[in-house]
């Protein structure tokens, strides 16, 4: 078996880790609900920070995620992550927006916001994925990218297709297949 390039975390500590916030408070809810995206829709920081209300079809089940580079991609939105964002968007966000001052109509069209009125960034992810997994009592690095392959990995184990793994990831060619 060749290296993975990555720690993958066992579905256990995936699941420590996302319970880790807590739904104590208003950042918990939040932390909780961008780990969740991390994992079930395999999202990039870049996506998570980017991802506005209008990119959530809850009729559909549908999240479109906009990466950096790259075509945007449509995820299922599962049971576990359809549930963290509504319990997130209907009893955090709007406390969060509150604390903020004049904000602007861009982050009020993001999901996800810090309680200082701006989009949460990348280094925000950064410091979440790290106190959380620390928190957790995960030993290995948390990154996103240890959370959207240990996602594939967990998808693969259970019988997934590659091709529809890829495609969830937003792989392509050769790079994509080597994932799986």
């Amino acid at each position: 078996m060749s290296q993975l390039p990555v720690e993958i975390l066992s579905e256990e500590e995936v699941q420590r880790l996302i319970a880790h916030p807590g739904a104590a408070d208003i950042f918990g809810l939040r932390d909780a609900a961008i780990l969740s995206m991390l994992y079930y829709a395999a999202a990039t920081a870049a996506e998570v920070t980017t991802l506005n209300i209008a990119d959530i079809d809850w009729n559909d089940g549908i999240l479109r995620l906009r990466p950096d580079l790259g075509r945007p991609r449509q995820v299922l939105i599962e049971e576990p992550l359809a549930a963290m964002l509504n319990h997130y968007l209907e009893e955090s966000r709007k406390p969060l927006l509150a604390h903020g001052g004049g904000i602007d109509a861009g982050v009020l069209r993001a999901v996800f916001v810090t309680n200082k009125g701006h989009r949460v960034g990348v280094q925000d992810i950064r410091q979440i994925l790290g106190a959380h997994g620390k928190g957790a009592g995960v030993e290995a690095s948390v990154n996103y990218n240890t959370l959207r392959l240990s996602r594939a990995w967990h998808l693969r184990e259970a019988g997934e297709s590659p091709e529809k793994i890829q495609r969830m990831l937003g792989a392509s060619g050769r790079s994509g297949r080597r994932l799986v």
